[in-house]
Order: structure tokens, then C-alpha cells, then sequence
């Protein structure tokens, strides 16, 4: 309570619940985007195909 500076136990468990319902949305989250994708999981970000290590070293060399 100290550290969340709460003042009261009614906010700590207020707090608490809220929490618990912040998780609750994200394992669902999680779940419905499993569901969605199913055993192959979900695509990386788009741009990890387009940056060759070509493109990396090439930025390692420049000077700026």
C-alpha cells in the first residue's frame, strides 16, 4: 500500500481488482490471437523480411 501510496485498504483492493481485470484482458487477448493464427503462431513484423544484412553493415559503415 505504501509504495502505490494507497490510503486506505478499500483502494488496495480496489487497485487489486483492477489489476486482476488488466491481466484478465490480456490473457484473452493472448488467447483469442492463438485461436485466430492457430499452431503457426502469429507473423513477425513486416519489415523484418525487407532489411537485408547487406542494409545493416552498410549502416554500421556510414558516418554521419
Amino acid at each position: 500500500m505504501a509504495i502505490l501510496r494507497l490510503e486506505s485498504t478499500s483502494d488496495a483492493l480496489r487497485e487489486a481488482i483492477r489489476l486482476l481485470h488488466r491481466e484478465a484482458r490480456q490473457i484473452e487477448a493472448a488467447r483469442n490471437i492463438a485461436r485466430f493464427y492457430g499452431e503457426d503462431g502469429a507473423p513477425g513484423p513486416l519489415l523484418d523480411g525487407l532489411v537485408t544484412e547487406a542494409d545493416l553493415a552498410a549502416a554500421d559503415a556510414a558516418e554521419f
